[in-house]
């Protein structure tokens, strides 16, 4: 596409610029049109994306307009080839050019991952007409973005309390169970992930001839077609909390198959397995992690999980291995009117009432053909796109499925082509002795440990929650009592990284951040309120984590009790 940009003067002595046959500016007074279309677009507390820089009116006005010093992302096609050098520096504002927009999601998690879903994007005028393609593709970008976030936000308090739950019963696991390093390059040889799309049936002849010549790994729940099939995999990857997944694996009994999983993965799962385990640490929670590494010297690799298990598998893959990887059954549609492999337990033909229920719709597929997929799954197919921009394997890696949506990235392979080309002749062994001494961690002790901190912790809270509430019965500002408020905040905060409690804090994180922001030109007095309201919210919350993480904790070792007894 030839650009052709100029720079003229407005009416009012001001520069305006024109691309094309198009003024992005007024021709008239370009810095009274921008804080007019500022002045309708800005919302506070929400990341702002601009479409097209110019002669940065637009950004200058909103720089000024802002009352939070919200992020201001400012994405321009002009960049690309440094038509446009823009000097312009504040706080928060990152300039980047349209190249950015396929990797839109990293820059956001770095620069405003507080927003979530709140984004307002604002288009400099005539922009969406010079560039109609790179902003279709930014605002796809920006729903995608906020779908994948509202159902992250969604699941990490849907879930909270069953994740907090898994953790405190696997620490028991530790023990018997090694961490994933102890896998780390010990393969060199092709690596099969199954997972449990449709085209993974077609798939099963070809996996059972070759068995012998590779390692697999099941994803999830697709291990019961695996095993209606008479194939064991190697591993079996699970990082699901909740209980449909261990519905999946409670009447199994894996006799060689060994369980990778996260520490919030459900705990009844470990017991359908007899080998020894291997754990890949928390996924995204950090203060998990800090915890294991400080209290029991455990480190953990990092692994970018994605969102699903299927990406987890992936990434293991290219960890405890040196050769080639394979992706079966990763449809991420509803290939021919399927929505998964036979013999799984969510099985089940695809109609027009179903497409309606889960808002599907077509992308292309793995031949170039529309296939039909929903926001989840598409989410999904983002997420392994993602994974290899940001940490690209080092290894080869290749879609095998022959189904479903095109994975962009992903070298096409078939099936029996992988295999001529990889697999040999070559029996593959399964490594068996990679530690032959347990961890030996004190986690009894541990539990208990944790048991003290909380209680000190509900005192904390009681005592401040007694202040909020003689805060709340003045009509003026309590200065000492906000001095032993701040007193308490800083004991509670100092406790709670001795506490691993995050799955239940992050969703009182969530709620707060939400329903506690300043309004614009607040006064002292509002803003008095506001935090006492906050805070009182806040600390109530924690009490409701904290008994539930104590009956967790005293459930696990009354149970350990008994089986010593025993």
């Amino acid at each position: 596409m030839n650009i052709n940009i100029e720079f003229l003067p407005s009416k009012n002595g001001e520069e305006t610029l024109k691309i094309n046959e198009y003024f992005v500016h007024s021709k008239y007074n370009p810095n009274k049109e921008a804080e007019q279309l500022i002045h309708r677009q800005y919302t506070p507390h929400h990341t702002h994306i601009i479409f097209g820089y110019g002669c940065g009116y637009v950004v200058d006005a909103l720089i000024k307009r802002r009352s939070f010093e919200e992020t201001i992302i400012v994405i321009d096609p002009l960049f690309d080839s440094r038509t446009l050098r823009p000097e312009r520096k504040s706080s928060n504002l990152f300039l980047l050019d349209s190249t950015a927009i396929s990797m839109l999601e990293l820059y956001i998690n770095k620069i405003a991952a507080n927003t979530r879903v709140a984004f307002k994007i604002i288009c400099t005028s005539n922009y969406e007409k010079v560039f109609p393609k790179e902003y279709k593709e930014l605002l796809k970008k920006i729903v995608d973005i906020q779908y994948k976030n509202r159902t992250n936000d969604y699941t990490l308090i849907r879930y909270a309390k069953e994740w907090q739950r898994n953790f405190i019963e696997n620490l028991r696991n530790l023990n018997k169970d090694c961490t994933i390093e102890r896998l780390h390059k010990q393969y060199n040889c092709p690596i099969v992930i199954a997972s449990g799309g449709p085209s993974l049936t077609k798939q099963i002849p070809l996996l059972k001839k070759y068995r012998n010549n590779l390692i697999l790994i099941s994803a999830g729940s697709t291990t019961n077609s695996l095993l209606s099939n008479d194939i064991e995999p190697d591993y079996v990857v699970t990082i699901d909390g909740g209980e449909p997944n261990y519905n999946h694996f409670k009447q199994l009994n894996f006799k060689n198959a060994e369980i990778i999983y996260c520490m919030q993965n459900h705990y009844k799962v470990r017991k359908s397995f007899s080998q020894r385990g291997y754990i890949i640490g928390t996924e995204s929670f950090d203060e998990l992690s800090m915890y294991l590494e400080k209290e029991f010297n455990l480190k953990f690799p990092a692994l970018e999980y994605g969102g699903s298990v299927a990406h987890a598998a992936f990434n293991i893959a290219h960890y405890i291995s040196s050769g080639p990887i394979a992706l079966i059954g990763q449809d991420l549609a509803y290939t021919d009117n399927l929505t998964h492999a036979a013999n799984n337990k969510h099985a089940r033909e695809i109609d027009e009432a179903f497409i309606k229920e889960r808002e599907a719709f077509q992308v292309e597929g793995y031949y170039g053909e529309p296939v039909w997929t929903n926001p989840v799954l598409q989410s999904m197919k983002l997420d392994f796109e993602a994974l290899i921009t940001v940490r690209k394997p080092d290894v080869p890696y290749f879609n095998c499925t022959e189904g479903g949506v095109k994975i962009n990235g992903f070298e096409q392979m078939t099936f029996e082509d992988f295999f001529k080309k990889f697999a040999g002749d070559k029996v593959i062994s399964k490594v068996t002795k990679v530690n032959d001494t347990n961890l030996q961690l004190d986690v009894h002790d541990k539990l208990k440990q944790i048991l003290i901190n909380l209680n000190e912790l509900k005192e904390l809270l009681i005592n401040g929650l007694t202040i909020v509430k003689k805060i709340e019965s003045l009509n003026q500002i309590d200065q000492k009592a906000l001095k032993k408020l701040d007193s308490i905040d800083k004991k509670v905060n100092k406790l709670l990284v001795k506490i691993p409690m995050e799955p239940m804090t992050n969703s009182i994180t969530i709620d707060i951040l939400n329903h506690y922001l300043p309004i614009e030109n607040e006064t002292t007095t509002e803003t008095y309120k506001r935090v006492n309201k906050q805070t009182k919210a806040l600390y109530t919350q924690l009490q409701d984590a904290i008994n539930y993480t104590e009956q967790c904790i005293k459930k696990v070792l009354e149970n350990s009790e008994v089986e010593n007894n025993e």
